[in-house]
């Protein structure tokens, strides 16, 4: 069977109070648009057309080549936005699933199913029933149980807003059949749009799925909200199912290309974003925000850390409160420690810096310890430079390394030295003004103060 889907996306989104098409709208990490084309291509549909309009060209540009378009001029309801990809579906020669483009959590599995059912109908929608109808459209049916119409709640008599299986806006059509009936619908209606709802008037049958939350469509901000909140847990009960310890799966965040591997453990309030994976047995404590990083086997990070682009190798220890900026590459056995912050910086294994250092643009070599205060000064206010640092140095505590420059491998930078020039293997680097004690002048001093 071929399948064209056809998602509507060209709605303003008033609700959300913003420019932003409301498609384009994050919920758990990413667009509301990509859940349903990835949901599109889930059905293996032969092409997918996206029909937009408010902030059209924004969606445009996100969304690529990947699919085809419609522009919907005017937005004039639903019946219409189908009629602006009316030129797409006539040259189309098999089954129009529509689709909803503020519709998150719609599952491909449960499109299949819904194809699956339908295969030989001509017109078909999935229904379901909900808790809280208002704002849906009532499905009515008759005394033999088929399917009569559609109305819109605002249209919809007390009676029929009374109904709890609802219209979900996802639609089966031949396309042919589908072309002959929208021919044949018109805006005399409360709000004065085009109700794709119906078509079902000259004959459909429904498919009533399970579950509600599958179903649920973005209006505003707090639809949004629970949206999201509903993908994070599914995430959530998948990757525990996986063997990795969340411990406490209602403030757990993480995009849905994140990989976890079994037996690390996630504590609350963490946000892991696209690209990242975090390897058997990582402890990752609350407040950290870890994105497009790995994180090797048995690695802990303490908390509130902030982790960009970065690689921590194995049995490596992170934070609290450090920053990993793009760049950095960790080979294993590290120790970054409170208020360090790193910048394309390389260290090699068992290599550290514990507090209150700053690493930019450096390659570090294996057991280096860098102490407290010391800083790459890489940026001279025009270009950046780098600074190399041998296996086995160790850097005392407020060291400036002024950049270009080396430090031979086995070296020792006294602490409070600024490093201008290379410093040779195995080689002291120093730098300090002689010391005065000036006998009896703190003395003298208060004396005069109190002249």
């Amino acid at each position: 069977m071929k399948i064209m889907a056809l998602i509507l996306a060209a709605g303003k989104g008033t609700r959300m109070k913003s420019d932003l098409p409301k498609v384009l709208f994050e919920a758990a990490g990413k667009p509301m648009i990509d859940y349903v084309v990835d949901a599109a291509k889930g059905v293996s549909a032969s092409e997918i057309n996206v029909v937009i309009g408010n902030g059209a060209e924004l969606v445009r540009d996100h969304l690529g080549g990947e699919v085809n378009f419609s522009l919907q001029e005017t937005q004039r309801g639903t019946g219409d936005a189908v009629m602006a990809a009316a030129a797409e579906v006539e040259r189309f020669d098999g089954k129009v699933l529509i689709l909803c483009g503020d519709m998150p959590l719609i599952q491909s599995e449960t499109l299949n199913k819904f194809i699956e059912e339908s295969a030989d109908k001509d017109v078909s929608f999935i229904s379901v029933k909900v808790k809280k109808p208002e704002g849906y459209g009532r499905v009515v049916r008759g005394l033999d149980d088929s399917v009569l119409k559609i109305v819109e709640e605002k249209d919809a008599s007390d009676e029929e807003k009374r109904i709890n299986e609802v219209n979900t806006g996802i639609y089966l059509c031949d396309s042919g059949v589908l072309l002959e009936r929208l021919k044949n619908i018109d805006s005399n209606n409360a709000q004065g749009e085009y109700y794709l709802t119906d078509i079902v008037a000259e004959g459909a049958s429904a498919y009533l799925a399970k579950d509600e939350n599958e179903f649920i469509g973005v209006n505003n901000r707090a639809h949004l909200a629970n949206a999201s909140k509903l993908l994070w847990q599914k995430r959530a009960e998948e990757h525990m199912a996986n063997g990795v310890s969340l411990i406490d799966p209602s403030v757990f965040y993480c995009d849905d290309d994140v990989v976890i591997e079994a037996d690390a453990v996630i504590y609350p309030n963490v946000f892991l974003q696209k690209g990242t994976v975090i390897r058997k047995g990582a402890v990752v404590y609350p407040g950290c925000r870890i994105k497009n990083s790995e994180i090797g086997e048995n690695c802990e990070i303490k908390d509130n850390c902030l982790i960009t682009d970065s690689y921590v190798g194995a049995k490596s220890a992170i934070g609290p409160m450090a920053q990993l900026r793009p760049g950095t590459v960790l080979k294993g056995k590290n120790k970054i420690g409170n208020f360090v912050e790193t910048k394309k910086a390389e260290m090699g294994i068992g290599s550290k810096a514990s507090h209150l250092t700053y690493l930019g643009d450096a390659e570090i070599g294996k057991d280096v310890n860098i102490g407290c205060g010391t800083i790459t000064c890489n940026y001279d206010g025009i270009s950046k430079y780098k600074t190399v640092i041998g296996d086995g140095v160790f850097v005392g505590s407020d060291v400036q390394l002024v950049a270009p420059v080396t430090v031979g491998e086995g070296a020792l930078i006294a602490a409070g030295s600024t490093i201008t020039k290379d410093v040779p293997a195995d080689a002291l680097g120093i730098t300090r003004a002689s010391q005065k004690n000036l006998e009896g002048w703190v003395s003298r001093w208060k004396q005069k103060r109190k002249k």
